[in-house]
């Protein structure tokens, strides 16, 4: 059998609420082989981090399987983990350690020998360029200090699967570009998967992007193909300030801007709809997002 094939088959979840039943995953089968970059994409409540946390085997489906070579995931967990990385959604950081002393401490769970980890906390530091920050304390770390951080404590093991939940929230543009260039450059020989909202985090790196909605998977596709599928379904319109609300209620709109001749409206849809001075755009993975997220598709 190949190396490196990670497949998920029919993967339900279900919580008890009170006396009710909640399906946050309804049934996902997915596939995704080393040197693959696939992006999670999904608004709140999608149940991107229910799939993260199956996949890093910190929570068990009510349904279906997790293989990593044809090897189930929680028959073997101790296998599994020594071959995967996980950077979690929350800064679970301990603000009065030093950088490298996070990472030794982490390398210690993670079981390395200490010539292993000396090796790789230095080499990790140099690569996520925290290097001349190793001894600050962690408390003193800006916010794309500390993602950067957490992403080196996934790399410790040199994981073949290397998942990251949320890696640029609540990052200001330029952090967010920094770490996003920085994921893409790691990612190529590994299966990698990174779950967020943040559209533009992935639209240039990632080579595969499902689409996440209410538990079931819309649509999995290079971001390439996901825009072709929206030529004719993007269009720009100018309107007057007045006349702001009521379009807001009846398009989708992805965008206004204003111009020195009105409002400059970018809108998702049948382009009838619109009205006649309407103009077509090229799409965008945003404009991908609205409108399989929002509209009565899938």
């Amino acid at each position: 059998m190949a190396e490196n094939i990670l497949t998920m088959e029919n993967i339900v979840k279900t919580y008890k609420m009170g006396d009710e039943q909640q399906t946050v995953l309804k049934g996902i089968d997915l596939q995704v082989d080393k040197g693959e970059f696939v992006a999670i994409l999904g608004p709140s409540g999608s149940g991107k981090s229910t799939l993260m946390n199956i996949i890093t085997d910190n929570l068990r489906p009510t349904a279906g399987e997790v293989a990593l070579d044809g090897n189930v995931i929680w028959k073997n967990s101790n296998a599994y983990r020594a071959r995967l990385g996980y950077m979690p959604q929350q800064q679970g950081l301990y603000s009065s350690f030093t950088g490298t002393r996070f990472l030794w401490y982490m390398a210690a769970l993670k079981g390395l020998s200490h010539r292993e980890a000396k090796t790789r906390v230095n080499e990790l530091l140099e690569l996520v360029n925290l290097k001349d920050a190793a001894d600050r304390r962690i408390g003193g770390y800006s916010g794309g200090m500390k993602q950067r951080l957490l992403i080196a404590q996934a790399l410790l093991n040199e994981p073949d699967v290397l998942v990251l939940d949320e890696p640029t929230a609540g990052l200001d543009p330029k952090e967010r570009i920094r770490i996003r260039n920085f994921i893409s450059e790691i990612a190529a020989d590994k299966i990698v998967l990174l779950a967020t909202h943040v559209v533009t985090d992935v639209e240039c790196i990632a080579k595969e992007i499902i689409l996440l909605k209410q538990g079931r998977i819309l649509k999995k596709a290079s971001p390439m193909e996901l825009i072709r599928e929206m030529d004719g379904l993007v269009w720009e319109f100018l309107i007057q300030p007045g006349e702001m609300a009521g379009v807001q209620k009846k398009y989708l709109v992805s965008n206004i801007m204003m111009t020195d001749a009105g409002l400059l409206v970018r809108a998702v849809g049948n382009g009838e709809q619109f009205p006649a001075e309407r103009k077509k755009a090229a799409a965008n993975m945003e404009d991908v997002y609205l409108y399989r997220m929002e509209a009565d598709i899938g």
